[in-house]
């Protein structure tokens, strides 16, 4: 753990002190506030929201809090300070005293936030988004890190709301404390005084602006922009859908803006945890940021996981590569088993239905229904030795299956496999009779098509061996660096933990589909025992 996540780690163990089940709020407000930007905290009264806003501002050097509770009396005086009646008496200006009021505060707490009045939202947009206030003539730059909002509801459609909405960056569903032992220990605590945080923990404002920078010059991988595009096509279907169900559910909605405060977000979490690089595990923020309404929670957690998992199969692992490369090894086999393997003409169709086996030692004609030798593989396959009493001198290989246990002799059970104008039997070879002068049978593979398929196999083994490597790399890294995570919680863990494991067994599978094709296609050309032009099993 570099230095810079050693302290802010230790930063948010002294904030969360006596805090119990709102750990993951705190860590996520003091991400937002050193981003730079605003969290809405939804929940209903008496679950600590105003607490975490007291503790984060113990995170900055200095810093000084402001906090109301909203009503639609509130007035602007209330929040942005009183006029000033010196400066209007006697200079004719409309200035406000803003010194301990919100102009002048580092974090900001308003609670009941859509009960203010439309003057008091038309100043928190800017003053959420450029960190700026107009005061009298001039505008002025404060010094706003973190504003927290808070309310027991969404604000109302229709009511104009929505721009103000779209200003919080990210949203919490906050509720009571649901762990038990949390629960008792929080309950049975006498002491409610704030932590003390010792200075060199704490964020001065020339850091805060050094980090801002550093902040900026994180990178961001391609994969990371590929999980936002992957985000906002399922965003659109799930419009198209809802739309399309006339549901009455609330659309998503992200605006331009807010991806590009969502990847300063996620720059920041890189940052803090000690990267250069915007890493996977950081995207799963994204779900705090995206969702409008309570029943979106769950399919907004479900499109961002599934997005991360995509990208890191097409363009952090491959996956999808390996996947391609054995669907076209599969075509090229199937192509060049097509050629041999197909009805041939050349085979000559007795009574409508059947094969002929040819140079059997046996008082009469053996049989297969011409179906089941196309069905016929490499494999191997067991059939039954039937005498037709309808047919004069006519035996016939028939399917067997367990339900004939007791009812065929074993000395009747036969083993088929598929040859080139031949079955085996019981691994003897035996010819099919042909329709007379019948045009040679093609070779299954020459010596290019087998080179070429030799070929496709070596790509597809490089390439999986790539994958297993990198996939293998991937989970290492990104598992430790989840479970060290500042600011993801233990479901959010899980969550990618099980991703990774599922990108194993992908990986897993497609080498084993690979190895058992590279098996079935050595088996298949390889040479097996052939007798004379007569067999020794039906003598």
């Amino acid at each position: 753990m570099n230095e810079l996540k050693q302290r802010i780690h230790d930063l948010l163990e002294r904030m969360n002190e006596r805090v119990y089940g709102k750990e993951h709020v705190i860590a996520l407000s003091l991400l937002s506030a050193i981003a730079g930007e605003s969290i809405f905290l939804l929940g209903p009264p008496g679950v600590a929201k105003s607490m975490v806003a007291r503790r984060l501002k113990l995170a900055f050097r200095g810093g000084s809090s402001f906090d109301y509770l909203m009503s639609r009396f509130s007035t602007p005086d209330e929040i942005f300070g009183p006029v000033s009646i010196s400066k209007l008496k006697d200079n004719d200006t409309y200035e406000r005293q803003t010194e301990g009021y919100l102009p002048t505060a580092d974090v900001v707490f308003l609670d009941e936030i859509w009960k203010a009045g439309p003057a008091i939202q038309n100043a928190l947009l800017t003053v959420i988004n450029e960190k700026t206030y107009r005061n009298g003539r001039g505008t002025v730059q404060i010094p706003l890190k973190g504003l927290i909002a808070a309310s027991n509801e969404l604000p109302a459609a229709g009511q104009g709301l929505e721009a103000l909405w779209d200003r919080f960056l990210l949203r919490l569903w906050v509720t009571g404390i649901t762990d038990l032992a949390d629960f008792d220990r929080m309950i049975a605590s006498a002491d409610d005084t704030e932590p003390k945080i010792t200075k060199e923990l704490q964020i001065t404002e020339e850091e805060y602006n050094a980090w801002q920078r550093q902040i900026s010059e994180v990178k961001i991988h391609y994969s990371i922009f590929e999980v936002i595009h992957l985000l906002k096509e399922k965003i659109e279907d799930y419009n198209r859908t809802m739309q399309n169900a006339e549901s009455g559910e609330h659309l998503l909605y992200v605006s331009d803006r807010r991806w590009k405060k969502l990847i300063k977000l996620l720059r920041t979490s890189a940052f803090l945890n000690g990267e250069d690089t915007i890493r996977l595990s950081d995207c799963l923020l994204l779900a705090h940021g995206l969702w409008d309404c309570l029943p979106q929670v769950d399919t907004v957690n479900e499109m961002v996981l599934s997005a991360i998992r995509q990208s890191a199969e097409g363009y952090l692992l491959n996956v999808q590569g390996v996947r391609q490369e054995i669907q076209a090894l599969k075509d090229e086999l199937s192509t060049t088993a097509a050629l041999n393997e197909a009805q041939d003409p050349a085979l000559k169709i007795i009574d409508s239905y059947y094969y002929q086996i040819d140079k059997v030692r046996m008082a009469g004609r053996l049989l297969l229904f011409a179906s089941d030798y196309q069905a016929l593989d490499r494999t191997g396959k067991l059939f039954y030795l039937h005498k037709d009493k309808y047919k004069s001198k006519c035996f016939i290989l028939k399917r067997y299956d367990l339900s004939m246990r007791g009812k065929v002799p074993q000395n009747k059970i036969y083993s088929l496999r598929k040859g080139k104008r031949s079955v085996f039997i019981n691994d003897y070879e035996y010819p099919l009779v042909c329709v007379p002068d019948c045009t040679p049978l093609p070779p299954s593979a020459g010596k290019d098509a087998e080179e070429l398929i030799e070929e496709r196999f070596q790509k597809a083994e490089e390439l999986a061996s790539r994958v297993e490597d990198g996939c293998q790399s991937f989970y290492e890294t990104e598992k430790i660096y989840a479970e060290h995570h500042l600011f993801l919680n233990t479901e959010e863990r899980k969550a990618l933990a099980e991703m990774l494991k599922h990108q194993q067994t992908t990986v897993a599978y497609y080498r084993n589909e690979l190895n058992e094709l590279r098996h079935a296609y050595r088996k298949e050309n390889e040479e097996y025992p052939s007798e004379g032009t007569e067999g020794n099993l039906f003598g």
